[in-house]
């Protein structure tokens, strides 16, 4: 059957091609995913080995045999099932692949003038915000979702870049908010807000963003900023009293000032 969709990012869900969503169960989905991921056919006695690795291998053979007998028949239509083997058939859209491809294509042409209408890439960050499989706990699933995160990071921090070059300040600081979503203690996010503020003459947000953000790194690993970042700051006009007279009265910017964080 052709048509089948399986959405990893967000949460997990297999649509058909009229967009019904199919109920599954937790077993179903583990496996599903995984197969997802590795995008080739995958030996049973690795997959038993992923989803059971404490199991010994011949229990493993007989819960894979017993995962692949309970799944519902429109589940699969889509799996490449043989003895050495089970697969996805590549006929099965994947929506993590895609984002891969954007992610991929951002990064490929961030020298190149954007030519995305402003709808376009408020999708493409949307996509970029969504996690992976976020509620799956096995340690393939948990290593996918880090690479992934780092990547969706890395893509804003880049289109941060070429949409401020492009004097798209709005979607640029839509961006770099977004990648401080992610990461909040990835400090090149945090610079790359700072500077959006201050090519935009706002030096109070710009500090308001910096105070945050060494107050969050404080608490968080117990660390400062780097010099650079500081340094940054400090050629604000008078930034550093500002700072001083904060940290030493202990107050915080006021929640309203701090939500685009």
């Amino acid at each position: 059957m052709t048509g089948i969709a399986l959405q990893l990012l967000g949460s997990f869900d297999v649509r058909t091609a009229d967009g019904a969503s199919v109920a599954s169960t937790a077993g179903t989905q583990r496996l599903v995913a995984l197969l997802a991921l590795r995008s080739r056919i995958i030996s049973r006695a690795a997959i038993a080995g992923a989803l059971w690795p404490d199991a010994s291998s011949s229990l493993g053979a007989v819960r894979l045999r017993a995962a692949l007998a309970r799944i519902d028949p429109v589940t699969r239509t889509v799996l490449l099932v043989s003895a050495g083997g089970v697969g996805l058939d590549p006929r099965c859209t994947v929506d993590y692949r895609a984002a891969r491809v954007l992610a991929d294509h951002v990064l490929d042409t961030a020298a190149e003038p954007t030519t995305a209408t402003a709808g376009e890439t408020r999708s493409t960050i949307a996509v970029l915000c969504l996690q992976l499989l976020p509620d799956f706990y096995d340690d393939w699933a948990l290593e996918e979702a880090e690479e992934w995160r780092l990547m969706r990071a890395e893509t804003l921090e880049s289109l941060v870049a070429s949409l401020s070059r492009d004097a798209r300040p709005y979607l640029a600081m839509h961006a770099a908010q977004s990648a401080i979503r992610i990461e909040p203690l990835r400090e090149t996010a945090h610079v790359a807000l700072v500077r959006l503020h201050i090519a935009a003459g706002n030096h109070g947000e710009a500090l308001r963003a910096f105070t945050r953000f060494s107050a969050t790194l404080a608490d968080a690993v117990d660390v400062s900023p780097s010099d650079a970042f500081r340094e940054l700051i400090d050629a604000l006009p008078g930034a550093t009293a500002r700072a001083a007279v904060t940290a030493d009265s202990g107050m915080n910017a006021p929640p309203d000032t701090l939500d685009y964080l």
